[in-house]
């Protein structure tokens, strides 16, 4: 929608780049977004924009470079879209939702492995007070042997137990992370935000040129988004599958190098 009389955000940026006497150019070389999309922003142009989160970051990047508040203009952003959140809520990103689920799984996770510690301690004691009260209930010599039996078999099952790693161990051992390695070759002109496991940015909201090859990155998962598809994808030095299309998209790539597709809510955004 473009807005004939601009406003506060068009107004407030164009004001500031021409005090810094630079041009559409000098800030496309800086930040990486493309001057289309820059005049976009200051002719509040959002048609003319990508959608709506990676016009957000543009926003944020253009006001961060010109060493204006981001914040008032990208709530301004959300009021004239009709994105803004209610009453003491802030917007939640995208890589948020997700960081907060991983951490649910993990917690899961643990919890189970507390559970199993628990239980075969418990076998054991168990074994221990079986065998204390055939030992007490013993008379005859059949008894003794039975009892003696059991204690041998009590003493077996705890030498086992000893051998087996402790539960650190396991678990250090089964954590030892496994990395992918991933690289991008864009075939033409195309924003790109990738992030590692950690949602460390890779490229963070990079504009990158055709044939501008980026990586290998190692991590054990990543997760990226793209405004068209006109990308490349390597996984561990094979040729991934991805879809060709004009419109923004974006994937998770796990430990095993598989490649996941996400919905746009689920895309990072390099905010």
């Amino acid at each position: 929608m473009h807005n004939g009389n601009v406003g506060v955000i068009g107004d407030t940026l164009s004001e500031a780049r021409t005090r810094r006497g630079v041009d559409l150019e000098e800030i496309h070389a800086a930040t990486g977004i493309r001057p289309r999309y820059l005049r976009a922003i200051e002719q509040e142009d959002w048609d003319g924009l990508p959608e709506e989160f990676y016009a957000r970051s543009f926003i944020r990047k253009y006001a961060e470079f010109l060493d204006v508040d981001p914040e008032p203009l990208v709530a301004e952003y959300r009021r004239q879209r009709g994105t803004t959140g209610g009453p003491g809520e802030a917007p939640t990103s995208p890589f948020a939702r997700t960081s907060s689920r991983r951490a649910e799984a993990l917690r899961r996770r643990r919890a189970r492995q507390g559970v199993y510690a628990w239980l075969g301690g418990a076998a054991v004691v168990a074994a221990i007070v079986v065998v204390i009260v055939l030992l007490a209930s013993g008379g005859g010599g059949g008894g003794a042997k039975e009892a003696n039996g059991g204690a041998a078999a009590a003493k077996e099952k705890a030498k086992a137990q000893k051998k087996k790693p402790a539960p650190s161990e396991t678990s250090h051992r089964a954590s030892k992370p496994q990395t992918v390695s991933l690289k991008i070759e864009p075939t033409a002109e195309v924003w790109a935000c990738v992030l590692d496991a950690k949602g460390k940015p890779l490229v963070d909201g990079a504009t990158l040129a055709a044939g501008e090859t980026t990586g290998p990155f190692h991590a054990e998962s990543f997760t990226a988004a793209f405004g068209n598809g006109s990308v490349e994808v390597w996984l561990d030095g094979k040729r991934a599958r991805t879809p060709s299309t004009p419109s923004p998209m974006g994937f998770t790539v796990d430990r095993h190098g598989k490649l996941r597709e996400l919905p746009e809510g689920e895309r990072p955004s390099c905010e």
